[in-house]
């Protein structure tokens, strides 16, 4: 094989130059829609790539590496620290994404929420705690003040719950 045949490029300036005399006898409405298509498909192709768990394979890629290298050592007694160090780096890891993918929520779902949060009548929390509410619902900066009050919405939250239970179960008794 010549090199010849890898540094001529005639071919595909002739492609090029075909391409482009077709594109400029298309209509202006059918070029609007190639370049949608077009559009779409880099849309597409992105949401794919965003779709696959990068993080997972290269978790999976770290644990491969640690058990290739535990694989290959013959005396380990003298690995230990290094082994243990491997072990809870890849222990908090998994914690860590497990914790991200609990916290994460959908945009809808945070939609759904908020307005469900409108609904409530103004008078049924204070002043205070409906502020650092929506601190916290528009991720502004909170004060230890804002902190204090959702700390204390919590509780009264869990109190009050534990007392829908009782009375769940009175309501179940009455209606025997």
């Amino acid at each position: 094989m010549s090199i010849d045949k890898w540094l001529n490029e005639e071919g595909s300036k002739e492609e090029k130059i075909k391409r482009e005399k077709a594109f400029k006898r298309l209509s202006g409405d059918k070029v609007k829609e190639l370049k949608k298509k077009k559009i779409r498909n880099m849309v597409q192709k992105e949401s794919q790539k965003s779709s696959d768990k990068p993080e997972n394979s290269e978790l999976l890629n770290q644990v491969i590496e640690f058990k290739n290298w535990l694989n290959q050592r013959t005396y380990l007694k003298g690995d230990l620290d290094r082994i243990v160090t491997w072990i809870s780096n890849l222990y908090s890891r998994i914690k860590y994404d497990v914790d991200q993918e609990s916290k994460s929520i959908s945009k809808d779902e945070k939609k759904r929420l908020i307005e469900n949060y409108k609904k409530i009548s103004p008078k049924f929390l204070d002043e205070k705690t409906r502020i650092a509410i929506n601190k916290k619902i528009y991720g502004t900066k909170r004060t230890n003040s804002d902190n204090y009050y959702l700390r204390k919405l919590r509780n009264t939250i869990q109190e009050k719950l534990q007392e829908a239970k009782y009375y769940e179960i009175l309501d179940k008794l009455l209606n025997l």
